[in-house]
């Protein structure tokens, strides 16, 4: 009998410590379709019946939904998948995660929907290749998620070795809160492609004939298109970027043709000539249909083209940007997340290369309906790089009714600034309605929200901080399509 109690004991301290260990994370946002459509939250955990509940409150009103379970990397660990409903523009969603395992649920979590895109005014993000050092992929992926940008292209290799479990383990854990905080679009570069299977699996992410390695993404005035550079060759694919880019050019509501992908068509860092033997055929369904802007990794630096048209030419650049017959590509090489730079290796691209940087970087694309400002930070998160496209004036801003912008600033007054343990906040607009007051920390994660009522035009409230560390915070006034900030400092 003392036997058995040892056993029965035993056991449940076993049971203990697995439900003590079982954790939930890799908690990272996908889409099956554009932002509000198909947007999906996915996360690891031991459990076998993992759950979400969510609203747009703290009552989480929406309700409680079963995950979808799929096999993870690791033996014993599985994915979870919940796609969400349409969900509103601009908002905050509240959710926890059940962990099956444990048995608990998770603390409350937030994330916040893209901008309603009816003002063609929103901001997206680029950046790849963070293999080699976390502690600069969490720098350089914080400081992206300060900026809140509505969605971020990831431009490959995130892994040295691609079907490497423990190397997928580092990365998860250092772009922790970057995932917990962005909508990201994939494309595979070579080291990812080390295990496909095992790269697809990780990312719910739209599907084009089978497979979630080539897509695209419809948001606002912009089409988003990402291509699986590790099989150039695929005729399939080809015929599909044809066909979409031709269905773009034909779209009057298109303004901005944008391509993600890994390796670079034009460099003069180590992997110069990479893709020379297809400019022929992927890079001439750019220049054939206008595509506006590029985005590839692989070298690990920061480059700018000058205007590439190889239609006109393969030696020299043309004029200007732009997607009109005879005008020329922006190519960005942004491969600067945390993989070992490189320095300049070639000169064969050099009448093709504007600007370059070797340095670790991201850029950041404010698109104000027919003009994009294009600005490239470094680690520090200084300005290297600034470039404005822009199409005012264009057939197809014309045709969109956007010819000029529309951007309005209202006065947004924080005071005392610095503050000790609550400020007042002053707003001025000649809106009037319901108004979302939220916090976000230096890190780019929201902290705080209240909605209030807005009935004249002058609003002043006054907000608790009591709770919050010293730091630096943003303070944003969210009303429609209408966005106004300020930089608030805490100074307990």
């Amino acid at each position: 009998m003392k036997i058995k109690g040892i056993v029965i004991g035993i056991f449940f301290c076993l049971l203990f410590i697995v439900k003590a260990n079982a954790t939930i994370n890799q908690i990272r946002w996908g889409s099956s379709a554009g932002p509000f459509t198909g947007l999906t939250v996915t996360w690891s955990n031991n459990g076998t019946a993992d759950s979400i509940r969510w609203g747009y409150t703290t009552a989480f009103e929406q309700g409680i939904f079963s995950g979808t379970r799929r096999n993870g990397y690791a033996s014993g660990i599985y994915f979870f998948k919940y796609q969400f409903p349409v969900v509103t523009a601009n908002t905050t969603l509240y959710y926890q995660l059940f962990n099956s395992s444990a048995q608990t649920w998770t603390a409350q979590k937030t994330f916040h929907t893209a901008p309603d895109t009816a003002s063609a005014i929103y901001s997206f993000a680029a950046l790849g290749d963070c293999r080699d050092y976390p502690t600069t992929l969490t720098t350089i992926s914080n400081l992206v998620t300060a900026r809140a940008p509505a969605l971020t292209l990831f431009n490959g290799d995130l892994t040295v070795s691609g079907n490497s479990t423990s190397q997928y383990n580092t990365f998860f854990s250092a772009a922790t809160n970057f995932l917990e905080n962005n909508l990201v679009y994939h494309a595979e570069g070579n080291h990812d492609a080390g295990s496909t299977s095992l790269f697809s699996n990780l990312w719910d992410l739209p599907q084009t004939n089978g497979t979630n390695l080539y897509y695209a993404v419809r948001y606002g005035n912009t089409i988003f298109i990402t291509i699986n550079t590790t099989t150039p060759t695929n005729a399939a694919q080809l015929s599909w970027l044809q066909t979409t880019l031709a269905n773009a050019a034909a779209d009057p509501t298109i303004v901005w043709k944008v391509v993600s992908l890994h390796h670079a068509f034009f460099t003069i860092g180590n992997h110069s000539g990479d893709m020379n033997a297809y400019r022929t055929t992927l890079w001439k369904a750019f220049d054939d249909y206008g595509v506006d802007l590029v985005f590839t990794g692989h070298d690990h630096n920061y480059q700018r083209s000058k205007p590439v048209n190889l239609n006109v030419s393969s030696t020299a650049p043309v004029a200007q940007y732009g997607s009109n017959t005879g005008q020329g590509r922006c190519q960005i090489v942004s491969g600067g997340a945390g993989a070992g730079l490189y320095t300049q290796g070639s000169s064969a691209d050099a009448w093709a290369v504007n600007l370059f940087n070797s340095t670790y970087n991201y850029v950041f694309c404010d698109v104000n309906n027919c003009r994009i400002t294009i600005r490239a930070y470094n680690q520090n998160n200084a300005v290297i790089d600034s470039v404005v496209l822009d199409k005012t004036g264009s057939a197809a801003c014309t045709a969109t009714g956007l010819s000029e912008p529309v951007q309005k600033f209202n006065p947004i007054h924080v005071f005392p600034n610095p503050a000790e343990h609550s400020f007042n906040l002053h707003y001025s607009s000649e809106l009037t309605g319901e108004v979302t007051i939220r916090i976000v920390d230096s890190q780019g994660k929201e902290v705080g929200s209240k909605k209030v009522f807005k009935s004249e035009k002058d609003m002043e409230i006054r907000y608790d901080m009591s709770k919050h560390a010293k730091g630096i915070y943003n303070v944003s006034v969210l009303m429609g399509n209408q966005r106004d900030d300020a930089v608030l400092i805490l100074a307990k």
